[in-house]
């Protein structure tokens, strides 16, 4: 059996690996570690769950000095819940080297983030965006980063965060060290790697879930324009619980208007705020929601054990994004079925995909698939009392607690939005903290927002002009509502 020390890693490290649990390198850890310990870029295919997080933190504390300054090395993740989570794994880690590290993420406020960096920290993890916008601001300095970490490289570019992976990599100074991490490789993946990596050491111990017996694949030939009716049909064939992947949001939302009214439907994309998105997988989960519609966002973390079935309502320009999606059904020993919708000019993509699940895909119309009869009894949702509308509190103006202000934010139920949908749009687009959003007077065309007066100006300025479903969204201070005593006393 191999060990830590024979991969390169002080003893330092060893100690608190052992104490973490690592028995021995995982198969990433082995392929990794050493050549990225010698300094050499590496391109990494590896799921969540292999060890890839171990293995760059190995590499980053085994080559780089604790006791810096300003960061040496930066790790730039897709979501602030990743982002938290490797820097716990970091700080365990670092307990026998006494490198520190910080994670910056959006939805929190700025001033614990800053102040950990103005303390010092040798290793930053974070988000693209609010990783950027600190650097931008002068809060956070990468002048001394001598190694840059993609993690989940392929998530990062499905949310669109090439433009910030851009802007990130550009203010690191060369030379630099990178390692990138990747669930699939993507052409876009292979083109960052070959834009911002330098002779790359490939590594790869994908485990994706191989397509057995249990996954029956059918592959459906339709007219562009004959899709929705397509999917209708297979949607009502029995009572299936059911993935449906699109290729943009826009398409996404446009099937959710259609299908929402007559079953219990959901949809999951990238420019969701992650508070909305982990609702909807949570209802997904626990059947309240029985048709899922979505972008490749959801391909990959969705640990779902009972989907009957998965439809590529667009077919995947690649094998990889394919092998993914119908990897959500056929699982845990229960058969699954995926149905791929293809023009004529994606016919030769089904050969693609039989080479990669090294299997047949049978041919078929709607009318021959079996009909998918399963049970999945919905979790009843908890009946909340009724609650007499108010309108949001004006900023407070006895000391007590903290002052808060109301925003006029151009969104409501014409949108089809509720308070919490909102609260989390304002949140996420505003880059605001939980406890930064008070109540929300939901209205037709807008609604009232409160928000604390420290942060009002900021939200007005990130609000307005922003786009939520193509429409620009406006935001302003509301009106303060003139007290019943002034008025009388105008009068009088």
């Amino acid at each position: 059996m191999t060990t830590f020390e024979e991969i390169g890693v002080p003893a330092s490290l060893t100690a608190s690996a052992a104490a973490m649990g690592w028995a021995a390198p995982t198969p990433i850890q082995e392929q990794a570690v050493p050549a990225g310990i010698a300094g050499r870029d590496l391109i990494a295919r590896a799921q969540t769950g292999t060890g890839k997080t171990g293995a760059y933190a190995l590499i980053l504390m085994s080559r780089l000095p604790a006791g810096g300054r300003r960061p040496s090395a930066l790790v730039i993740a897709p979501t602030r819940e990743l982002a938290i989570q490797i820097d716990g794994e970091l700080q365990k880690l670092a307990r026998g080297s006494g490198h520190v590290s910080t994670a910056v993420y959006g939805g929190a406020r700025y001033g614990l983030q800053s102040e950990a960096l103005r303390r010092g920290v040798d290793i930053v993890v974070g988000t693209p965006g609010r990783l950027r916008d600190m650097t931008e601001r002068g809060i956070l300095i990468l002048d001394e980063v001598k190694t840059v970490v993609l993690d989940e490289a392929d998530r990062m570019l499905d949310m669109g965060f090439e433009e910030d992976l851009d802007f990130l990599i550009g203010a690191v100074p060369k030379p630099r060290q990178t390692l990138m991490f990747s669930a699939t490789m993507t052409k876009g993946v292979e083109r960052l790697a070959e834009s911002k990596l330098s002779d790359p050491v490939k590594a790869d111990v994908s485990v994706d879930e191989p397509v057995t017996g249990l996954t029956r694949q059918y592959a459906v030939p339709v007219m562009r324009n004959e899709k929705r009716e397509v999917l209708q049909q297979i949607l009502n064939n029995g009572t299936p619980k059911a993935i449906v992947f699109c290729a943009t949001k826009l398409m996404v939302e446009t099937l959710y208007e259609e299908l929402h009214v007559d079953r219990k439907t959901g949809m999951l994309h990238g420019d969701m705020p992650q508070s909305l998105r982990e609702r909807v997988i949570r209802q997904f989960r626990e059947n309240r929601i029985l048709v899922l519609l979505a972008t490749d966002v959801a391909a990959r973390g969705l640990d779902v054990n009972d989907v009957d079935l998965v439809v590529n309502f667009d077919a995947p320009s690649e094998p990889e994004t394919y092998l993914h999606r119908i990897g959500r059904t056929g699982r845990a020993g229960k058969e699954g079925v995926a149905v791929t919708l293809y023009t004529r000019q994606e016919t030769h993509r089904m050969y693609d995909y039989e080479e990669i699940t090294e299997s047949r895909i049978r041919k078929a119309s709607p009318e021959e698939l079996e009909p998918i009869e399963a049970v999945h009894e919905p979790v009843p949702l908890e009946p909340r009392p009724e609650r007499r509308e108010r309108r949001p509190r004006m900023e407070r103006r006895d000391g007590r607690g903290p002052a808060t202000v109301v925003l006029q934010v151009g969104l409501g139920r014409d949108d089809g939005l509720n308070r919490t949908q909102v609260a989390d749009f304002v949140r996420s687009r505003a880059r605001l903290g939980e406890n930064d959003v008070g109540k929300v007077g939901l209205g037709n065309a807008s609604s009232f927002v409160e928000v604390r007066t420290d942060v009002a100006e900021k939200a007005v300025a990130d609000l307005s002009g922003c786009i939520h479903d193509r429409k620009v969204v406006t935001a302003v201070i509301a009106p303060r509502k003139t007290p019943y005593a002034e008025k009388v006393g105008h009068r009088s």
